[in-house]
């Protein structure tokens, strides 16, 4: 493993409730000797990655700053931001924008609705790779050779174990999705949430995210599942277009198109 995996392991271990970090902690988590441990850190701390307090280090200014230019300058934050707005007052429900990194499914952006849920998984948050709307809606969209791959590699997953206990029956139960066009989750990641999610696609690329819908149980019998569905399809479109639109450096004619992505 090179250096650099290392030390973005070291950035790895800051959670909720780790917020500071040791030496000796980096060392013994990581498997590493005191000397290299401090080293990482120092050299992350350098870079603004971490600060140090006293010997104790949590996560350093670079990363705000990272993430707010990520949040201005990211092509698909751009182009999802007004749709997702449009979702969101067609609904009332708050609406998600999640990508896949790897074997991560991570949510990017989310849109408030009139009727709150799902705030246990706020930007930046990791979802789990076989549960939930959001990751089930891309996963079926995956070409099949690449799918197969991830099954094979979390083959131990019990949440994919869950969804069919080899590959013929995870093949299966993604193929539905994929018929379906979008898949609907009921307290899959939070008690009490439901979540319904279509990919996005766009030609020649293929999958570059998903729209996730969240709202509470108890409104899943006042409303159109395959209308939500219908309506959350046609976002998702119109950001494959925009996205499309910025990657050819084509103007969007959209004013807000240019206005500072919110926190």
């Amino acid at each position: 493993m090179s250096k650099f995996a290392r030390m973005t392991d070291v950035l790895d271990l800051f959670s909720e409730s780790d917020t500071l970090l040791t030496a000796e902690m980096v060392a013994a988590r990581l498997q590493l000797s005191r000397p290299t441990a401090f080293r990482y850190l120092r050299e992350l701390s350098t870079a603004g990655f971490l600060a140090n307090y006293s010997g104790h280090y949590s996560l350093g200014a670079r990363i705000i700053m990272l993430d707010y230019r990520i949040r201005q300058s990211d092509p698909l934050l751009k182009a999802a931001r007004d749709p997702l707005q449009r979702l969101s007052e067609e609904t009332g429900f708050t609406s998600f924008l999640c990508r896949m990194y790897n074997d991560e499914v991570v949510n990017v952006y989310q849109q408030v609705g009139r009727y709150p849920a799902g705030e246990a998984f706020a930007r930046g948050h990791p979802m789990p790779m076989f549960r939930g709307a959001p990751a089930q809606a891309m996963l079926a969209f995956l070409p099949p050779a690449r799918l197969r791959k991830i099954c094979e590699r979390h083959m131990d997953d019990p949440d994919l174990k869950r969804l069919g206990a080899d590959w013929p029956a995870q093949k299966a139960h993604f193929s539905g999705i994929r018929k379906r066009g979008y898949y609907l989750s009921e307290q899959e990641l939070e008690v009490g949430t439901m979540g319904l999610a279509v990919p996005i696609l766009m030609s020649p690329v293929g999958l570059v995210g998903s729209i996730a819908l969240v709202f509470d149980v108890e409104r899943l019998a006042l409303i159109n599942v395959d209308g939500c569905a219908a309506l959350a399809q046609r976002q998702a479109i119109e950001i494959a277009q925009r996205l499309a639109e910025l990657a050819a450096g084509t103007r969007i004619e959209d004013p807000c198109m240019s206005a500072p992505i919110q926190s």
